[in-house]
């Protein structure tokens, strides 16, 4: 009887062991590493991060700011636009102080890990916010892990709005599994769209 209890305890030590190693070995929490977004001094160049060639299958290649493994869509010259203040039209921004954007994000086919998305100004006191949110939007976006579209040759995309108060240089900072990268960007003031 006693070689039966043995071996019944070693099988359920053994379970829980396989059980937690193919459980995640990350939280979001984990993610959370210290902001390296760089300081410049007011007036400064804007150092945009440059582009990188990423293959979305059915949707072409596309030239996308930073490193990788998330990009964001921005305009052209890894501008994001936006009027302020927010326009009664804008519904997710007006009322909040907190104008900006959409942004697309694509994810690498290679990566399925989370990616945790903040940041702020370079060139001034300011933060980037994201998503709706009343009175002030979230600080920061989560990209959930998992596969990507076959279509898409495996890269995964994540709609999402990026929140600004004022125009200057910015910088998200994006932690995965194994790395945290800076991508910089210009917010450019735009005035509205005529009222009709």
């Amino acid at each position: 009887m006693r070689p039966l209890v043995v071996a019944a305890t070693v099988f359920a030590v053994l379970a829980a062991g396989a059980s937690a190693a193919q459980g995640p070995r990350w939280t979001w929490r984990s993610l959370h590493r210290p902001l390296h977004v760089p300081r410049l001094e007011p007036g400064s160049a804007c150092p945009v991060s440059s582009p990188t060639k990423v293959d979305l299958g059915e949707e072409g290649v596309r030239l996308l700011p930073g490193g990788g493994p998330a990009y964001p869509v921005l305009d052209k010259e890894a501008t994001l636009s936006f009027w302020y203040p927010p326009t009664p039209g804008q519904q997710d921004f007006y009322g909040t102080g907190w104008s900006g954007n959409k942004v697309l994000w694509w994810v690498r086919w290679a990566y399925h890990g989370p990616v945790l998305i903040r940041g702020r100004q370079l060139d001034g006191p300011h933060l980037l916010r994201f998503e709706v949110g009343r009175p002030v939007p979230p600080k920061e976006m989560r990209i959930q892990p998992g596969p990507g579209w076959g279509q898409w040759k495996g890269v995964r995309d994540r709609p999402s709005y990026t929140r600004i108060e004022a125009p200057g240089c910015y910088g998200y900072q994006i932690d995965g599994l194994g790395f945290s990268r800076v991508i910089v960007f210009r917010a450019v003031q735009v005035p509205p769209p005529p009222t009709q």
